[in-house]
């Protein structure tokens, strides 16, 4: 089976804060040229689909009825994340194992830290949002809330320090027990490759499609044979930019 991975899109209501960044049609025409460059058979929807700290689900949905109908076909598989994990019809993780018995492990990966990972953590962010909503009349304060967003979400900016580690740490107590692991949540496109007790692992964080960019990995399960794929915001969709996915034969 083919899968392909995206997560942490926040869809919003286009009010401030918002940083989904697309026109719904834009969007869902990207995805469909994407499945049908890939040959995709299921699209996991990995977490933060829409961003519950700033507005409610019936906000978001009364702006974006259509990308919801959209998402909520048959071989699309919705996860929570802790911007959405109040949203119905969503699944904690996913699970799927080839025939050689290997098993894909694919989860958002927020448990990983306290302020994203437990109730109280939550509690606390989604304080912080209502208060910015607040703040953010304030010509400035929003200036510089989408400075401090393109800054770290800058795939391209080198951090001083690496700031995904514990998210890597996660990852890797997951992969003793499964042989691929995809996470979220860290906005940044990863791939690595480990081994435990001499079995191969994969790690991959699928990024984000947030900012009106796309990233995500497309994976094959039978060969675990993965692809990932980045394609930059403000850049005409062109299947030339997409890599090549070589599978095994």
């Amino acid at each position: 089976m083919i899968l392909l991975v995206i997560s942490d899109l926040h869809i919003d209501t286009g009010k401030k804060l918002g940083t989904f960044g697309w026109k719904a049609k834009a969007f869902m025409s990207t995805l469909d040229r994407v499945i049908e460059h890939y040959g995709v058979e299921k699209v996991i929807l990995n977490g933060d689909i829409f961003d519950l700290y700033k507005y409610s689900y019936a906000e978001i949905a009364e702006v974006n009825a259509k990308i919801i109908d959209y998402f909520n076909r048959k071989g699309f598989v919705q996860l929570r994340g802790n911007h959405d994990i109040w949203v119905p019809h969503t699944h904690d993780h996913f699970h799927i194992k080839n025939s050689e018995g290997k098993t894909i492990h694919i989860e958002h990966g927020h448990k990983a830290d306290f302020l994203n990972g437990t109730r109280f953590g939550r509690f606390i962010s989604v304080t912080m949002y209502s208060f910015l909503k607040w703040l953010v009349r304030f010509r400035w304060v929003e200036r510089k809330f989408y400075s401090a967003v393109d800054y770290f979400d800058d795939v391209n900016r080198i951090p001083r320090k690496y700031n995904t580690i514990k998210y890597l740490m996660y990852a890797l107590k997951l992969l003793k027990k499964y042989d691929m692991v995809i996470l979220g949540h860290t906005h940044k496109l990863e791939s690595h490759k480990v081994y435990y007790l001499n079995s191969k692992k994969i790690y991959l964080n699928c990024g984000t499609c947030s900012l009106g960019r796309f990233q995500a990995v497309v994976v094959d399960t039978e060969s675990f044979d993965f692809e990932t794929i980045k394609i930059p915001r403000k850049t005409e969709f062109d299947e030339s930019q997409l890599p090549i996915f070589k599978r095994k034969r």
